[in-house]
């Protein structure tokens, strides 16, 4: 398949199952984080994803929780990392989000996605804490992320 077969999209309900399968293929069995704990518990308002053809090989939910907006269960697939993907999803998704809403994000970013985050504008604000392994309390607001090059093909 080529590489140049791809796209970014907002998420919808009908992509349900897709979104299910691939978090529980990262999260579930490589991180061992249990299932119940995918779904966002709150209504998601935002989701984002990346597909190659008809797969979908990335995706991001944005939540809000009542007092917060949540930036996560960023994941991409296993076979796909490396390769420019994820870096993508991220810039998308926060570039989508700040467009309709100017609130600051919290972050729990594990440790593969923090140096990607900083380097999208986002802060560190506290030490790593244990949440199903290692997380790092990030923020971004919206005028960090203004200050970053766009990534090219977003």
């Amino acid at each position: 398949m080529d590489s140049k077969d791809y796209r970014l999209t907002s998420l919808n309900l009908q992509d349900r199952e897709k979104v299910l399968s691939l978090l529980g293929e990262v999260f579930e069995k490589e991180q061992a984080i249990p299932s119940a704990y995918l779904p966002v518990p709150y209504p998601v308002q935002k989701g984002y994803g990346l597909w190659l053809g008809l797969q979908l090989i990335g995706v991001v939910i944005i939540w809000y929780d009542g007092l917060t907006w949540h930036w996560g269960r960023f994941a991409v697939h296993p076979q796909l990392r490396g390769l420019g993907w994820g870096k993508k999803l991220a810039y998308f998704s926060l570039e989508s989000f700040f467009q309709e809403v100017s609130e600051e994000l919290m972050i729990e970013a594990r440790d593969v996605t923090v140096n990607l985050l900083v380097g999208l504008g986002a802060r560190i604000v506290g030490e790593p804490y244990d949440i199903f392994g290692k997380v790092t309390p990030m923020k971004l607001s919206p005028n960090d992320f203004k200050k970053i090059t766009p990534i090219s093909g977003c």
